[in-house]
């Protein structure tokens, strides 16, 4: 069966679909089928598990996100042009066509997650049990839908909506909405998500998604669209909460940022890790790049301050040739580096932003920037030393690659700030997003208006 969207949904997380039923049509008697599976509160959490896993895989923050938000952009170079078939150096180089692999694997592992959390929101409405816990289920649900959707968007724009599970005729007849749509979507999704979900979650259950990670991710939503007041009012409970100690550590960066991550209270939401054998964890050269660790590094040591912490965060060092950022403990190729989707930095940086757009001078602003800096061991930022918003704008355009340098960031603050053409001059405009895999668009039945403008 070939690998695409009506795929999963074919033959999808419990086998159903008719397609894969041809060969043989009788139920199973001694094993859950989707029909039987989710009937219950145990049924929704361990389908709620596999959403999260979805996260885990190589195709999303388990290696591909990491070639086409951090190769593609500034911070990383490919080393071996020839490594996998080119794949991932056509990212790095804009060569990238429709056939690449990695950039199907990205679309399959987003709908894949999707497909999931449909199930879980398709199914939960219906089930007795405690509200309050059902009510948290539909909120992680949501949440990772709109992560989903978010990251799609942010690589292909506009792309299939699809908020039902689809049998396969369904899916062929799919259509691609506008980004705004699928904007809006997200949207509902998180605002939903940020009142369903609690503050925090019992150490067991930590990792879980909660009303600040719906929040911050709902912040970064109305970023991209530039409603900066939107911004502003949404993540100023999380920043008041960051500045309270509810969150943010108040040790340096440096003993809290990689090693100690899953106890770090820097981490709103990072998708979750653990080596030992029980094949829930990251290869160790996942995190740099390549097996062969091909990519070298190329962010400016001059951009760090003497003074900043972070710059030994994105030096090489360690076992293996890796940036401090990454370079956890291993074993047998193990890991359990975690890969952080949501940082109190990241929150401070983007409200900072937001403010500055709004009206220059902000206090508040001023204040939010220089917390990540003196977390970092950088100098403190005044009225004196950034004159004007466009001085204190690019500021804050530079503190966010240093700050989340090999996060998963870059690609996408390069083309939503417009410094596409400052930083790869000579690249053309269609190139801010990828090609819609070609694999996806040969089982449509209608495939006009499939590709995005500039590919074949």
């Amino acid at each position: 069966m070939k690998t695409f969207i009506i795929s999963i949904l074919t033959c999808g997380l419990m086998m159903t679909a008719t397609s894969c039923k041809k060969f043989l049509d009788l139920k199973p008697l001694d094993s859950y089928t989707e029909d039987t599976f989710y009937n219950d509160e145990k049924g929704l959490q361990g389908g709620l598990i596999s959403c999260y896993d979805a996260l885990q895989t190589d195709s999303l923050y388990g290696n591909n996100l990491l070639t086409l938000a951090e190769l593609r952009g500034d911070n990383l170079i490919d080393n071996d042009p020839g490594s996998g078939a080119g794949v991932r150096n056509q990212i790095e180089v804009f060569s990238e066509t429709s056939a690449n692999s990695i950039l199907t694997g990205t679309w399959l592992g987003s709908y894949r997650a999707i497909y999931r959390c449909n199930i879980i929101l398709d199914r939960a409405p219906a089930i007795s049990m405690n509200e309050t816990t059902k009510n948290q289920i539909i909120g992680q649900a949501k949440f990772i839908r709109a992560l989903n959707y978010f990251n799609l968007t942010r690589l292909w724009g506009n792309v299939p909506l699809v908020l039902k599970v689809q049998k396969t005729e369904e899916a062929r007849q799919n259509s691609r909405a506008t980004a705004a749509q699928i904007y809006q979507q997200v949207i509902d999704d998180l605002t939903d998500a940020a009142v369903k979900l609690p503050t925090s979650w019992p150490d067991v259950q930590r990792g879980r998604a909660t009303s600040y990670a719906a929040a911050g991710l709902l912040g970064k939503v109305y970023l991209y669209q530039k409603r900066f007041d939107l911004v502003a009012s949404t993540l100023q409970p999380v920043v008041a909460a960051i500045y309270a100690g509810t969150i943010l550590a108040t040790v340096p960066q440096s003993t809290t940022f990689p090693n100690n991550l899953k106890t770090s209270k820097d981490v709103i939401f990072a998708v979750q890790y653990l080596a030992g054998g029980v094949k829930e964890f990251v290869h160790q050269d996942n995190r740099y790049r390549n097996n062969n660790n091909t990519n070298i590094i190329s962010i400016p040591q001059s951009l760090f301050e003497a003074t900043d912490n972070r710059k030994a965060l994105v030096a090489i060092t360690g076992t293996g040739g890796r940036p401090g950022k990454f370079n956890a403990p291993q074993a047998n190729n193990e890991t359990s580096s975690d890969f952080p989707v949501v940082r109190c930095a990241d929150v401070l940086l983007m409200y900072a932003e937001a403010l500055n757009e709004t009206a220059y001078g902000n206090t508040e602003a001023f204040k939010a920037l220089n917390a990540v800096r003196s977390n970092a061991g950088a100098s403190i930022k005044t009225q004196t030393t950034l004159t004007s918003q466009i001085e204190f704008r690019t500021a804050v355009y530079l503190e966010r690659r240093l700050e989340l340098a090999l996060e998963a960031d870059r690609w996408f603050d390069i083309v939503r700030t417009n410094q596409m053409g400052t930083i790869f001059p000579g690249i053309p405009t269609f190139r801010s997003i990828y090609p819609v895999p070609q694999v996806e668009i040969d089982n449509i039945n209608d495939k006009s208006g499939w590709q995005n403008t500039g590919y074949n």
